[in-house]
């Protein structure tokens, strides 16, 4: 006998299958038009991706990124993907993922998270149109469509309705399966590790405080959940340990340097942007980017403000900025029973975002543990997006179930007097770059919209009338938001600028093909050359990791502190401009680029137009443009060499004067940190001599110690100890084969990082730090086997990373 669905589980139904069309059609916005979510989407968190897929499907594991940098920490890289589950999932089954199937699943986690609305709003008795109205929003509305290319923050964000809806439901039915739902779902959002989800993490914490005091007698309501909290807390630190003490290693060995107060304060939101809440074309943000726009940023605030369109925009519908100001603020509902929490979250993000323009976010820059982390104050935005999601379902079912707010005659006349000022002030900036025309059109153009609007919610007077205006006002809102925020010129381009991603042709398949041809012919062994890519523009950037080419450079604020300080990569080489050259790197002819393996280098134009590079040697010509050069570099030096003269200095001192020593024949530098089994030839044990300056100097041949030791130099061998080759290798193992007539010390001309480890003949050996940046091992005299592997979740790696966290010194 079939059994009827109730007409709640129906409305249920019915909400979900509507939230799940807008976010088909605004998805459709990109897939049909053949757009992709363009900038850091593909020239980071993409090439990423396909970096763990080929990876796992290679047999390797992605923890260890040698494309990038010469290589990279992945596993402690929050922009790496791999702690996050929908990518890792697809990763196992998928070798090569597509720029469609990477949007899809970052998209996916704003279904997720407008569905899990659409079920809090059915438990808390919303009508269907409003929970409809609140995932629309969430999903669509003001800085999520304008920073869409920030995957990490995107699927953070996408995730925080199901968390508060498993939390709300472990605390309410005392639910162990909830209580471990949440704790899964919360720890992926923390793992984002960027200011969002430590604010989303601030803010479950608010929400669950509020359920708790919000029960008759809060203090037995909490020591009853005492076990679900116990058991959240248990699951979230067992999931959460591991990544955050590496990531937290990293940051302890990484370039970023501490972000000070004004630096932050310059990426306040600046007030005249709430017009854009109202009117979302009136700073030119929504159009074509070529016609640019003109609101305020770096460039019509130079010194002033670092923002810029996409992190300023709030546009979230039409129906969305009347009722906040109808219904919410003139009306008062805003701060009625059930959402004053969320509204004072509101009225805290913006206060956040607003930054020097208020003491606020000094005052929590300054004394709240995580903030000072990050640089960006207008990232508040994404929380005041979530909190007007909530905020505007409360509203939309107030006013079906009770009709029009009462709205006294002044606080309507302020309430008007202040909108036209705030949309005077912006028609004002506006003729700062001559667009005061423009800004008032934009105005004009959804005046009409605003009336109808507001005719539709008065002319609707009984209950069922005012459930079919909501219902009309929110079809209206999500196509508005379709249209205009999904697939828009702050969040898409053609496909095609990404394609050669994919499937390579024209002059970005010449140059793939080339290197590839290059790479191939060069001899196994020892040798593993690898390729610097500078100046062909924002894909380019990273695509040595989708290619597998062996990069010394890439795109990324994170790297490791020694190799960025004496390499000077730079963090966005889509311009030559980005490239130095410091004393440590003064040309692609120095010590440090042969040691690196440097062989091949692409540019945008002849390496003698380099603006930055003073020197170059006689090279060989590959490509010889006309879009792009590519050169090959002689004396590239070997991935492995072995060394029998052995010189011990400070590599930290070699670090921070920005020096990188000097070294000739067989020699080596061994950090005077590690222990060496014996002495060597040409020993020294003492730091090197400063100069004039106070810089250490490189102990070389040509500069020896005097004294007490003098006695332990000896002549310089002319000749290696024997040779090394490389006979396996993975990008988180490197198996090299050892013939050498002494003890020497085998250097790989890879980073030296914690968590890599090194074997030799099966027995594990102390890892040497060698020549200020790479990886060494002694060998004994005859053959041997040599292993280099990456164990960063080794008892041992992660003790460090804990000393390390807890300031605690090494032994």
């Amino acid at each position: 006998m079939r059994t009827a669905l109730s007409r709640p589980a129906a409305t249920l139904i019915l909400t979900l299958a509507a939230i799940t069309l807008v976010w088909t059609a605004a998805w459709m916005q990109w897939w049909l038009n053949d757009l992709v979510v363009p900038w850091d989407s593909k020239n980071q968190f993409y090439a990423f991706f396909r970096f763990l897929a080929g990876t796992i499907h290679d047999g390797g594991t992605p923890f260890w990124n040698p494309y990038h940098y010469a290589g990279h920490p992945s596993i402690a890289d929050p922009q790496s993907l791999i702690f996050s589950p929908p990518f890792l999932v697809w990763a196992l089954f998928d070798p090569s993922p597509s720029l469609f199937a990477f949007d899809f699943i970052v998209f996916a986690h704003l279904l997720v998270g407008g569905l899990a609305l659409g079920v809090y709003g059915h438990r808390h008795g919303w009508p269907a149109a409003a929970s409809v109205l609140a995932a629309a929003i969430f999903m669509l509305g003001g800085v999520v469509a304008g920073r869409m290319n920030h995957v990490g923050i995107i699927t953070s964000f996408g995730l925080f309705p199901l968390a508060w809806l498993l939390l709300e439901a472990s605390l309410d039915r005392r639910s162990f399966l909830a209580a471990i739902g949440f704790a899964v779902i919360a720890v992926i959002i923390a793992l984002g590790r960027t200011q969002t989800p430590l604010l989303l993490c601030f803010v479950l914490v608010v929400l669950a405080a509020r359920h708790i005091l919000n029960q008759p007698s809060p203090a037995r309501f909490a020591l009853s959940r005492l076990p679900l909290f116990i058991v959240m807390g248990l699951t979230g630190v067992a999931l959460m340990a591991v990544p955050l003490l590496l990531t937290a290693q990293f940051a302890a060995f990484s370039n970023r340097p501490a972000i000070d107060l004004q630096n932050a304060l310059l990426s306040s939101w600046y007030p005249v942007n709430a017009a854009n809440f109202i009117v979302p074309n009136i700073f030119g943000s929504i159009q074509q980017a070529v016609l640019g726009d003109w609101g305020p940023g770096h460039g019509t605030r130079p010194g002033l403000d670092g923002t810029d369109r996409a992190f300023n925009y709030l546009f979230a519908g039409s129906f969305t900025a009347l009722l906040v100001l109808w219904h919410g603020l003139a009306g008062g509902r805003l701060w009625a029973s059930g959402r004053r929490v969320m509204a004072a979250v509101a009225v805290g993000a913006l206060v956040y975002a607003l930054g020097r323009y208020t003491p606020i976010f000094p005052w929590l820059f300054e004394h709240v543990p995580g903030i000072s982390q990050f640089r960006r104050p207008v990232g508040g935005l994404f929380i005041l997006v979530l909190a007007l999601a909530y905020l505007t379902g409360h509203l939309l079912s107030d006013y079906v179930r009770k009709g029009l707010p009462r709205v006294p005659p002044v606080v309507l006349a302020v309430g008007t007097l202040a909108v036209a000022g705030l949309l005077g002030w912006a028609v004002h900036f506006s003729a700062g770059s001559g667009k005061a025309v423009d800004a008032m059109i934009a105005i004009a153009k959804v005046a009409p919209i605003y009336v109808g609007l507001i005719a539709l919610l008065l002319l609707a007077r009984a209950p069922r009338a005012r459930l079919a205006a909501a219902t009309l006002a929110t079809v209206f809102t999500a196509g508005e938001l379709v249209l205009l925020n999904a697939g828009s010129s702050l969040n898409a381009e053609p496909r095609t600028n990404y394609a050669f991603l994919e499937r390579p042709s024209g002059r970005d398949g010449s140059i793939i093909a080339t290197l590839t041809r290059e790479m191939k012919r060069q001899p196994h062994g020892a040798v593993r050359p690898r390729v610097e890519i500078v100046g062909l523009g924002g894909p380019w950037q990273n695509a040595a990791m989708v290619y597998g080419f062996e990069a010394t450079n890439g795109y990324n604020p994170l790297r490791i502190g020694s190799y960025d300080r004496l390499v000077a990569p730079g963090e966005s080489p889509y311009t030559v401009f980005h490239r130095r050259f410091p004393a440590s790197f003064s040309s692609y002819s120095c010590d440090l680029s042969r040691a690196l393996g440097l062989e091949y280098i692409v540019l945008d134009r002849p390496i003698e137009l380099m603006p930055h590079l003073r020197q170059w040697q006689t090279i060989e010509t590959i490509m010889d443009g006309p879009q792009a050069w590519i050169y090959r570099l002689p004396q590239a030096e070997p991935r492995v060499v072995l060394s029998g003269v052995v010189r011990v200095a400070d590599a930290d001192a070699f670090v921070d004067a920005g020096r990188f020593p000097s070294v000739s024949g067989s020699e080596v530098m061994v950090d005077d940190d590690d222990d060496l089994s014996q002495t060597y030839a040409a020993s020294q044990t003492s730091p090197p001599a400063a100069d004039t300056a106070g810089n250490p100097r490189p102990v070389t041949a040509q500069a020896r110690p005097t004294g007490p030791l003098a006695a332990l130099v000896a002549p310089v061998p002319t000749r290696p100890p024997g040779r090394a080759e490389i006979v396996s290798w993975r990008p988180d193992r490197v198996e090299v084969s050892v013939e050498s007539r002494l003890t020497a010390v085998l250097t790989l001309h890879e980073p030296w990082y914690p968590g890599w480890q090194v074997e030799v003949d099966g027995v594990r050996k102390p890892l040497l730090r060698t020549d200020v940046l790479f990886r060494g091992v002694e060998v004994p005299a005859g053959a041997s086997r040599v292993v280099f592997t990456y164990r960063p979740l080794s008892l041992e790696n992660l003790k460090a990373a804990l000393d390390g966290v807890l300031g605690r010194e090494e032994e």
